[in-house]
């Protein structure tokens, strides 16, 4: 008897004789990554084979008017000691990928067979790096999320290029489809548009904020091998929710969790198909311009609003650098050193640090305390008081900050964004007593009289 062949893809699969017969006869050219089982998984795999040999011969047993009986004698005469010729070739191999490139792909650390739960705890897998891994050997992938940022996109998009890379055929081996929404305005369009622009994706999004409410995180990975996982959870795509913040995510293995990994995939293809979710197409412009209005709305601002005027997020948790920095900053304080230089490379989030650090002067205070922030530029102001915004929202604190510049008149002098030019022109730091808290971004650029 001839075994099926064996597509391409990730396995994770403990080898039993249909497969090892497949294995035997793979096409010129394709390669099967094999290793010897270790000896802490040796159990569970033989009982996973068990299982999957044990179904088929059952399901061909119980077949007929009295499958039933000879199905339950079979496994009394197996309970009892039923010997059969040998299935399992030995030493128990495990295959872990069939694949054309010389180098076989590095599989996910928990495998593609086992439940796992992620949790963001020291020591664990990381998130981002499993699905990191699990991309580049899917064939299909499907992700459900709330919102998607810049930063998130940042983190996949090289594997995602690689992934959907157009082949020899003509055609993206990976086909990627989006589902998000506008909701609280915290998708970034420009995010969008990156997954959009690549080969063989398709972006759906939910353009009625008020209406929808999707909290549901998913991503779902499907593999002609049949080892497809589903990671069902509270992560967004932003690399906050998936390097820095506390999430839980649970991986489903289809292979072995086949029930609730199809389940997964069903209530995906539903929302798919809603038409509430619209197709987005970053060449399209009036689709771009729907999105940004959409956006803007969810954001509180008109058509003319500033893209930077909000920046809406639901994960402002500090990453353990970060949480470094402000623990130092308090003991500093502690020890009467009141004046503090933070010094760290470009992008690591000073910003965030320095909106976290006087959220806890807030709570400490029980009300915001007179606040500074100065800075060269008022684009740099314009995102830093956004970020403060959103930073102080989970304290009921709104309608925070004012610019004050060439071009900006504060309604209020208790709360100030400005530039040096303004501090300076209006002798701001004459007054010590004034400000609570004075925060200098890129304090070189400040004059020495300053």
């Amino acid at each position: 008897m001839s075994a099926d062949p064996l597509p391409l893809g990730a396995y994770d699969l403990t080898v039993g004789g249909e497969t090892a017969r497949a294995l035997a006869t793979l096409p010129a050219g394709w390669q099967a990554a094999l290793r010897t089982c270790p000896d802490e998984s040796l159990v569970p795999r033989l009982i996973d084979l068990l299982q999957r040999e044990l179904a088929v011969i059952l399901d061909e047993v119980a077949a007929g008017a009295d499958g039933a009986e000879r199905a339950a004698t079979m496994v009394n005469g197996l309970i009892a000691g039923l010997r059969r010729d040998a299935v399992i070739p030995l030493p128990v191999q495990v295959l872990d990928s069939i694949h054309r490139e010389a180098q076989a792909p590095q599989l996910p650390a928990a495998g593609l067979t086992h439940p796992w739960l992620f949790t963001a705890g020291r020591g664990e897998p990381a998130l981002l790096s499993e699905l990191r891994h699990e991309l580049v050997t899917a064939d299909r992938v499907d992700v459900l999320v709330s919102f998607i940022t810049r930063s998130g996109v940042r983190k996949i998009l090289d594997v995602l290029q690689q992934a959907t890379a157009i082949g020899a055929d003509g055609e993206p081996r990976l086909r990627l489809r989006v589902l998000t929404t506008t909701y609280t305005g915290a998708t970034d369009a420009e995010a969008v548009a990156q997954l959009a622009r690549l080969p063989g994706a398709e972006v759906r999004v939910s353009l009625d904020g008020s209406r929808t409410r999707l909290h549901a995180k998913a991503w779902v990975l499907h593999r002609e091998s049949g080892s497809g996982s589903a990671y069902i959870g509270s992560a967004n795509l932003s690399a906050a929710a998936m390097l820095g913040g506390i999430e839980w995510t649970v991986k489903v293995p289809q292979r072995t969790q086949s029930d609730l990994f199809a389940r997964a995939a069903t209530e995906f293809e539903c929302l798919w198909q809603d038409p509430e979710f619209q197709r987005f197409h970053p060449d399209d412009p009036a689709q771009v311009q729907a999105l940004l209005l959409a956006l803007q709305r969810e954001r509180g601002g008109g058509p003319n609003a500033s893209q930077h005027t909000e920046i809406i997020a639901f994960d402002w948790v500090p990453r353990p650098f970060q949480r470094i920095m402000l623990e130092r900053l308090q003991a500093e304080r502690r020890s009467g050193r009141w004046r503090n230089l933070v010094v760290a490379a470009t992008g690591t989030g000073k910003t965030v640090v320095a909106a976290l650090d006087y959220r806890e002067s807030c709570r400490a205070a029980g009300s915001p305390p007179t606040l500074l922030v100065i800075a060269h530029r008022v684009e740099i102001l314009e995102r830093t008081l956004a970020t403060f915004r959103s930073v102080l929202r989970p304290l009921g604190i709104t309608d925070f900050g004012d610019l004050l510049s060439g071009r900006h008149e504060p309604r209020r002098y208790d709360h100030l964004f400005a530039t040096i030019d303004s501090v300076q022109a209006r002798d701001l730091l004459a007054q010590p007593d004034r400000w609570h808290t004075v925060i200098i971004d890129e304090c070189h650029r400040m004059g020495r009289e300053s």
